[in-house]
């Protein structure tokens, strides 16, 4: 799965940041290049746990745990600093308007900190721990697929959902029962993706909240 996860989200993003170059995609700001870096890292250092693990590298694998928690921090505060700046200089693609584009963004940033917090909360229970890990990290999912879709699209909704649903369907599959951080996370999950947080983000309170702190 974290070499799916990689491969989907390196492929997702190419043309808007990776082979920027190749597609001949506009330039990017330096803070948005801070952004992708950071979010690479992630990647990157999760794939290199699983792999530590995979060996069992066990010892290895815990003594990096404090630096991945500083990464993941480094995940929410750049995410949600772009989003904002986004905002301001108003652009939502692909979502209608800036209010909806920050609900998505407000939505997943959050449960992205709640699934590390569980996981590293967790990280003695190793079944829990392993699967909010790899929730969190799913969650850059839908992104990527949006990107490399160009747009929202009933197939990039798929394609998400389709990595969502494996984690409980290999439980399910091998252990004739799910488990319950699948039970309740992925459910919160698909309550990331559009149309959700779109629809909630027309409540008079989201904008207003929009209007007088974020904008």
């Amino acid at each position: 799965m974290a070499f799916a996860i990689a491969a989907g989200v390196f492929a997702g993003f190419s043309r808007t940041y990776y082979a920027i170059s190749y597609f001949h995609s506009p330039s990017i700001p330096f803070w948005v290049h801070v952004h992708g870096a950071v979010f690479t890292g992630w990647i990157l250092f999760y794939l290199l746990q699983n792999l530590l693990a995979m060996y069992g590298r066990m010892n290895l694998h815990r003594s990096l745990g404090l630096a991945g928690g500083l990464l993941a921090s480094g995940v929410v505060v750049m995410g949600s600093a772009v989003a904002l700046r986004q905002a301001r200089l108003g652009r939502s693609f692909p979502f209608p308007d800036v209010y909806s584009s920050l609900a998505v963004s407000a939505g997943q940033m959050a449960l992205f900190g709640v699934f590390l917090f569980l996981g590293l909360r967790l990280r003695r229970d190793s079944e829990s721990h392993k699967r909010f890990i790899l929730m969190a990290t799913q969650l850059f999912f839908f992104p990527a697929f949006g990107r490399l879709m160009q747009g929202i699209s009933l197939l990039a909704l798929l394609l998400a959902l389709c990595f969502y649903f494996a984690g409980p369907l290999y439980d399910y599959l091998t252990r004739r029962s799910i488990h319950p951080a699948y039970r309740w996370g992925v459910p919160l999950l698909i309550l990331t993706m559009p149309p959700f947080p779109v629809l909630a983000s027309h409540a008079p309170v989201w904008h207003s909240v929009v209007d007088r702190w974020l904008l």
